[in-house]
């Protein structure tokens, strides 16, 4: 498994020399009994990347930050200082931080006292600045706000907090996406099948909420066995809404050439940003599901439309894999995904195979902006 991450790294580094002689001279103390914090705070910074069937991830996938949220709270989870991380001027006295400011560090100074954790949100709009933790924590974001890398939802947290000299503080905070991202190259068939075409490609167990701290509940799942009726446009279980998020179809099918679909360009990838489950069971595998029709063969075999190909495992290398993880990238590639004829059925989940993926970690990047004034 390939291991290419760079994490967020939100660095509140211990004030030195002349950052440390004067961090805490405008408010010695939070009216609690408890004196004043100081933190330097640090992003590295970069750039975007894209979604759906477009460049393929592997290799150099990159999580966009475009916009965030800084929380400071108590033991408790209530939130004592909020600030906003935008392309906008960096304005303290506002809440306001500027993302290419906090890339080349940012003096945060007078936290309260009674500040022992520390939350990270990114590109998730609208939280509530003020209250208790767990209520942003529990704030739901719709799988089809996750479309592009560049804005899917990202999350770190901390409540260590180690003092170096006085009421300065290290920490570090690794903010990932929620989400874990599936790829696919091609389709391929073999056997006595010569030909075919693809009309859809669809995710089975799939949430199509989940909070913005990653938390998923069966309740928000959708999962639809072996109804044929579902895996079409616009159905109950895949809504218009949620096409090319979780599901492809093709209007006018796309027919293999030499036994192989691939995407319009075929530079490209079939790719769906899925929010992660990272416990076991029955639902911490997403499915594929991939609708076909007009199969030819050349052993005089004929087969109804439509038929089925249900992807049910995904394998890292001779690994079965019991989850996906957020910020990890599942590439499917080229000749991976090859069916035969037993492997056909009239209805989806009535048989599975397993496929053969390629894991790598997300890179994350800071999104560069200039401010508007």
């Amino acid at each position: 498994m390939k291991t290419k991450f760079n994490h967020l790294a939100l660095v509140a580094i211990a004030l030195s020399l002349g950052f440390s002689n004067c961090s805490n001279n405008d408010n010695p103390d939070d009216g609690n009994g408890k004196e004043n914090k100081s933190v330097f705070l640090k992003i590295s910074g970069g750039k975007v990347s894209t979604y759906a069937e477009n460049s393929p991830a592997t290799d150099g996938a990159t999580v966009g930050f475009g916009s965030g949220d800084i929380y400071f709270v108590n033991a408790s989870g209530a939130i004592l200082v909020h600030y906003t991380l935008s392309s906008s001027a960096t304005n303290l006295t506002t809440g306001n931080i500027a993302l290419d400011d906090i890339t080349a560090g940012q003096l945060i100074s007078n936290l309260p006292g009674q500040v022992t954790a520390i939350h990270v949100f990114g590109n998730a709009s609208g939280l509530p600045a003020t209250g208790n933790i767990s209520t942003v924590k529990a704030t739901l974001k719709q799988v089809t706000s996750q479309g592009t890398l560049a804005s899917v939802n990202l999350y770190g947290t901390t409540s260590t907090l180690t003092p170096v000299s006085g009421n300065d503080y290290t920490a570090t905070i690794s903010l990932k996406p929620t989400v874990a991202r599936i790829e696919l190259k091609d389709i391929t068939s073999t056997g006595v099948i010569t030909g075919f075409r693809v009309d859809g490609i669809f995710i089975d167990n799939y949430y199509y909420q989940a909070a913005v701290d990653g938390t998923v509940v069966v309740g928000n799942l959708v999962n639809n066995i072996s109804d044929a009726t579902l895996f079409l446009d616009n159905s109950s279980a895949y809504p218009t809404a949620r096409k090319t998020f979780v599901y492809d179809y093709f209007s006018s099918g796309i027919t293999a050439t030499s036994q192989v679909a691939t995407p319009a360009n075929i530079s490209n990838v079939w790719a769906y940003n899925l929010f992660a489950n990272t416990g076991s069971g029955s639902f911490a595998i997403p499915r594929i599901v991939i609708r076909l029709s007009n199969i030819t063969t050349n052993d005089l075999s004929t087969y109804t439309n439509p038929q089925f190909i249900t992807v049910k495992g995904l394998k890292d290398g001779s690994t079965s894999l019991t989850s996906i993880d957020a910020g990890k990238v599942y590439n499917i590639g080229a000749g991976a995904l090859t069916f035969k004829e037993s492997d056909l059925t009239p209805a989806p989940n009535m048989g599975a195979i397993d496929v053969t993926v390629t894991v790598t970690l997300a890179e994350w990047e800071v999104v560069s902006v200039t401010p508007e004034l």
